[in-house]
């Protein structure tokens, strides 16, 4: 999970997608995303396992600026397949959500990724 984890926050970061994992621990300047990730213990035959990564972000100002953003990150994760080490990590975009927050000026969207991991010997 912490290769995976690393690998994602890797591919965010060379789009430059202001993220943390966890939650947001700097000075809060807009947009930013904080990620969450739920991994199932089942392993698949082929000795694959799967998960649910969570990106909520948060902007000001412009509710555009979001949209922006969730286009850059469904275009990095699109269908992204990679080899690192004995790892094969394949992770792809499932969908972007705009969230009410209740305030006019504060903006939230929802991005699900689904991220499979097969582990070499």
């Amino acid at each position: 999970m912490v290769d995976l984890l690393g690998f994602i926050g890797s591919k965010l970061k060379e789009a430059g997608i202001p993220y943390e994992y966890g939650e947001w621990t700097q000075a809060v300047s807009y947009p930013y995303f904080v990620g969450s990730f739920m991994e199932s213990d089942y392993r698949f035959e082929d000795g694959r396992t799967a998960g649910t990564f969570t990106l909520d972000g948060w902007s000001r100002g412009l509710k555009i600026t979001l949209a922006e953003m969730s286009d850059k990150i469904k275009a990095v994760f699109r269908d992204l397949q990679e080899i690192q080490g004995n790892s094969l990590f394949h992770v792809r975009f499932g969908s972007s959500l705009p969230v009410p927050t209740g305030e006019d000026d504060l903006f939230k969207v929802t991005i699900t990724l689904f991220t499979y991991e097969w582990k070499g010997e």
